[in-house]
């Protein structure tokens, strides 16, 4: 029988700053990328919302396409850094 080690208890109880605002941030721009694929294709036509939540570049441009990248891994940067900071400092919320 394994016994859980005082790293693994306490690790089981906070998140990672820096994973989370890469997973975080990687996906937001992938979204993003997706969604400007798919408004410059013209098969996603409602997909300009969330493009524009990020640049005020026309759609289907590649001054969109890159602007909108670098500020949606930012905003995702800094969104999964502030939720897992969040998500820490609720840690004593948890039963022992």
């Amino acid at each position: 029988m394994t016994t859980a080690t005082a790293y693994s208890r306490e690790s089981a109880r906070t998140l990672s700053l820096s994973r989370c605002a890469v997973t975080v941030g990687l996906t937001v721009a992938i979204v993003f990328a997706l969604c400007w694929v798919g408004a410059a294709a013209g098969i996603l036509p409602r997909s300009h919302m969330f493009i524009s939540l990020f640049t005020d570049q026309p759609v289907g441009s590649t001054a969109a396409l890159g602007f909108g990248l670098l500020s949606a891994l930012g905003f995702g940067l800094g969104s999964g850094a502030l939720g897992s900071l969040i998500y820490n400092a609720f840690a004593f919320l948890q039963r022992p």
